[in-house]
């Protein structure tokens, strides 16, 4: 249970890997989980059964262990290698919690270190923000889902975010209808259009260089406007629930 802080520490190697794989099971939207190979496959159940419930996983996997790779489609959404040595222990679940410690943590039973938990989530979006702009921009891309079937309906906005990158980097014209609502006065409408712009930092090509950016630009007929994920105050409008469909229909 967490302390009153919101923060809890862990000391042994079990009760690292239970926080992870709790974390994970935890997610409803959104994993980042950066682990070295050697320790990838305790956490495959609960990273397989995170793809079944469609929740967004970034997998960052650091060091040059044997160990067998197991098959990416399974575990993420888009997988990321970066060399050994750099990269700390580092999970969020939603941008809610998360936990980040020494690596050694997951693959050495008998260090003195530390992981720390958190339930807080200023400390999981300074965490996530890390995570995209700094280790996740140095890893190579691996492995990305393939674009889905459209239409499509995402509660999940950065889940959109990454599908509508992901089908105009292949060329594929798409279409969107939102339920918004105006960062300005408040207040929630219905908007539709060509998506005609994606910024985001998940897949090459990246189009921001804000890692917490994840914006579409929907052709209206009122002209050109932003959306963003909650919270959203740049853009013009704050999704809550997004269609993409191909341009064709098909």
């Amino acid at each position: 249970m967490m302390a009153h802080t919101g923060l809890e520490t862990h000391r042994t190697q079990s009760a690292v890997i239970a926080a992870i794989q709790s974390l994970i099971d935890s997610a409803t939207e959104s994993l980042t989980i950066a682990v070295p190979k050697s320790a990838l496959s305790v956490f495959v159940p609960q990273l397989s059964a995170a793809i079944e419930r469609d929740v967004l996983v970034l997998l960052l996997i650091h060091g040059d262990a044997p160990a067998p790779t197991p098959a990416y489609e399974n575990i993420a959404t888009a997988v990321r290698t970066i060399e050994s040595g750099i990269t700390p222990l580092l999970v969020t679940a939603d941008v809610r919690r998360g936990l980040t410690g020494h690596v050694g943590m997951v693959t050495d039973s008998g260090v003195d270190r530390q992981a720390t938990e958190f339930d807080n989530e200023n400390l999981a979006h300074d965490e996530f923000t890390m995570f995209l702009g700094t280790h996740w921009l140095m890893g190579t891309e691996h492995y990305v889902a393939p674009v889905c079937a459209f239409p499509r309906t995402f509660s999940t906005f950065q889940f959109a975010v990454l599908m509508a990158a992901l089908a105009l980097r292949a060329g594929t014209p798409i279409t969107a209808r939102a339920r918004v609502v105006s960062t300005t006065d408040r207040t929630e409408t219905t908007i539709s259009g060509p998506v005609i712009n994606v910024r985001q930092s998940i897949v090459y090509p990246a189009s921001s260089k804000n890692p917490a950016e994840r914006s579409l630009t929907i052709e209206t007929d009122a002209g050109p406007v932003t959306v963003g994920g909650t919270g959203a105050t740049k853009e013009t409008y704050e999704c809550r629930e997004i269609t993409l469909d191909s341009a064709d229909g098909e």
